[in-house]
């Protein structure tokens, strides 16, 4: 039987700050929705062990007492902060998850502890055996930038682990889709968000998208993004979309910010990952915005 002869089922709820969709194709409607109800629940797991805003939560204990004593972590949080440590070292500091900090002052992020006095980075993250994590000073982490794409990868295995034969899940920006059929993404112009235009095709990939339009705050008078330039320290004022493909969700997560900070110098590291990067700029008056594409 065909793919597209077969049954399908599409499902959305609230997760990981946004509306996140899940799509099976199966044999039969059955398993289907079987496929469905697992990716969710690996996309809650996701949830629950590195919010930010949870307490309770791997990220939240590491906030609280990391840097006091080691804390035992689950493999998945352990697996993040092992390719966060590993991409802060290729991008030289560019991608960091030690921002919490700057996101907390800049009103992104709640003030749940005492802001640590000392500026940490990545780079001050130990891991250990034993999936034991432990902070060499004060540290405030965020994995906003990384752990979306991560529940959305988690979320596709447990579709084809319970026997959708295709699918995709669509986590507010964050895309993943397996099977035979390729499927066009559409993005937002950054000029006017209400207005959707075709990017790209993609089969068995995902692809993810940063954009400037419904982020935006003031910070010292001036509308900033939540995209911070750790080495700068300030927060991004671009107007334009970023939009990477590549093999695994987190990985398009993370290259994401790393493009709209360091552009077209990104070029080598998206060379060494096999990803690609799109980059839609606002128009200005009545001129187009360019669109740079850089390629593996």
């Amino acid at each position: 039987m065909r793919s597209k002869d077969l049954p399908e089922i599409r499902r959305a709820r609230p997760l990981l700050g946004t509306l996140v969709e899940v799509r099976a194709t199966a044999a039969t409607l059955a398993t289907a929705e079987k496929a469905v109800r697992a990716a969710f629940a690996a996309i809650e797991r996701v949830h629950g062990l590195m919010s930010f805003h949870d307490a309770k939560s791997d990220v939240g204990r590491l906030n609280r007492s990391g840097a006091k004593r080691s804390v035992r972590v689950h493999a998945w949080t352990h697996c993040v902060l092992r390719r966060a440590i590993k991409l802060h070292a290729d991008t030289e500091g560019l991608f960091d998850i030690a921002v919490g900090p700057a996101l907390v002052r800049g009103g992104w992020l709640p003030r749940q502890t005492k802001l640590p006095r000392t500026r940490g980075t990545a780079a001050d993250i130990i891991l250990s055996k034993g999936r034991r994590v432990r902070f060499h000073r004060p540290l405030l982490i965020d994995l906003g930038g990384i752990a979306k794409g991560f529940a959305v990868d988690q979320a596709i295995t447990a579709l084809r682990r319970n026997g959708a034969t295709s699918g995709g899940v669509n986590a507010g920006g964050d895309l993943r889709v397996f099977g035979a059929q390729p499927e066009l993404v559409h993005v937002r112009l950054p000029e006017s968000p209400g207005t959707l235009v075709p990017l790209m095709s993609v089969q068995d990939a995902a692809l993810a998208t940063s954009a400037h339009y419904f982020a935006q705050r003031k910070v010292r008078g001036t509308l900033r993004t939540p995209i911070h330039h750790p080495l700068r320290r300030e927060f991004s004022a671009q107007k334009f979309s970023v939009s990477v493909q590549a093999s695994e969700c987190w990985l398009a997560d993370a290259l994401c910010k790393i493009v709209w900070l360091a552009g077209a110098a990104a070029l080598p590291l998206l060379q060494h990952y096999g990803a690609r990067a799109r980059i839609l700029e606002a128009r200005v008056g009545q001129g187009h915005g360019e669109n740079h594409f850089y390629a593996a």
